[in-house]
């Protein structure tokens, strides 16, 4: 690695460790930008390889240690840094077909292990909890209430309504906005290095995507523990199974994506689709079954992508 390279490195770290340390003004607009902290460690991975992104985790890991102490250095390196390198690495990884080409980890595969890894994680906060014999519900209503407090917000009926709908799945929307956070990064890096034409590997398009036989049976296996558990397991294989549901989400996304590219008109449905999305409270679980049901009986068959599907790419 040249000097050169070790400096864009480090430069990409320490803008990353500026964006997380913004959540710390309390300004909202600042709040927003710190969302984005993963980005530049993974322009720089998906750019210069995992390699020159080692250097800039380091080089964030420093920086925080040293302004700010163990505990961001600490919550910088689980949430951020150390998904940011093994999902850029897993990302690289390739191996050459008969033709000699590169071919690349499935998205699908990398969609599915995100899940349990992000579940494995929830499942030992959550069993932590659980382990002190305190009733998980309890302390997150507990937490929501007071953040509602510390924000000034009275704790009207109205608002304890709306701690009791979040505290059921707290932990899964929480999971999910880091989730989803991740991804987002990692497209708007992969976008903006594609129009520089510097990535390392193309855009998976999202029409193709195929998740792994066992993601299926790790959902079953969620949702199955639901019924043969109580209070708190109950409550914690009820959130994993949230979790767990998001690949079918995309799997049904990609559904709705392949048989759009059938028609001249496929901008127009999928506006309409994504309107119809916005607006159904019900839509994530329709999807997600859609998702499911293409897993089990592959309603796109086995074609090669069409012209008008390279439009997703």
């Amino acid at each position: 690695m040249s000097s050169r390279d070790t400096l864009t490195s480090i430069g990409a770290g320490l803008g990353s460790a500026l964006l997380f340390l913004l959540v710390l003004t309390g300004n909202p607009l600042a709040l927003l930008l710190s969302y984005f902290g993963h980005l530049p460690l993974f322009v720089i991975g998906l750019w210069r390889g995992p390699k020159s992104l080692l250097v800039a985790a380091l080089a964030a890991c420093a920086a925080l240690l040293l302004l700010g102490g163990p505990l961001p250095f600490t919550v910088f390196l689980v949430v951020i840094a150390g998904p940011a390198t093994m999902l850029t690495r897993v990302a690289l990884v390739a191996r050459a077909d008969d033709s000699g080409k590169p071919v690349f980890i499935q998205p699908g595969v990398i969609l599915a292990a995100m899940a349990v890894a992000v579940s494995v994680m929830m499942i030992v906060i959550l069993a932590t909890v659980a382990a002190d014999g305190l009733d998980i519900q309890g302390v997150i209503a507990h937490f929501l209430s007071t953040m509602y407090s510390e924000m000034g917000v009275p704790l009207t009926p109205d608002v304890q309504q709306i701690i009791v709908m979040f505290q059921t799945y707290f932990p899964a929307i929480a999971a999910l906005s880091w989730y989803l956070m991740v991804l987002v990064n990692v497209m708007i890096a992969q976008a903006i290095l594609v129009r520089a034409a510097k990535n390392l590997r193309p855009t998976p398009s999202l029409a193709s995507l195929s998740l792994p036989g066992w993601s299926l049976f790790a959902f079953a296996l969620a949702g199955a523990s639901i019924a043969f558990s109580d209070d708190n397991l109950a409550y914690i294989a009820r959130n994993v199974a949230v979790v767990l549901a998001v690949p079918f989400l995309f799997q049904g996304l990609a559904l709705v994506h392949g048989q759009a590219a059938r028609w001249p008109q496929k901008r127009m449905i999928l506006t309409v689709f994504y309107i119809v999305t916005v607006l159904s409270s019900w839509s994530f679980i329709a999807i997600c079954g859609l998702g499911i049901v293409e897993h089990l009986i592959r309603l796109r068959g086995n074609q090669p992508m069409t012209r008008s599907n390279e439009e997703d790419r």
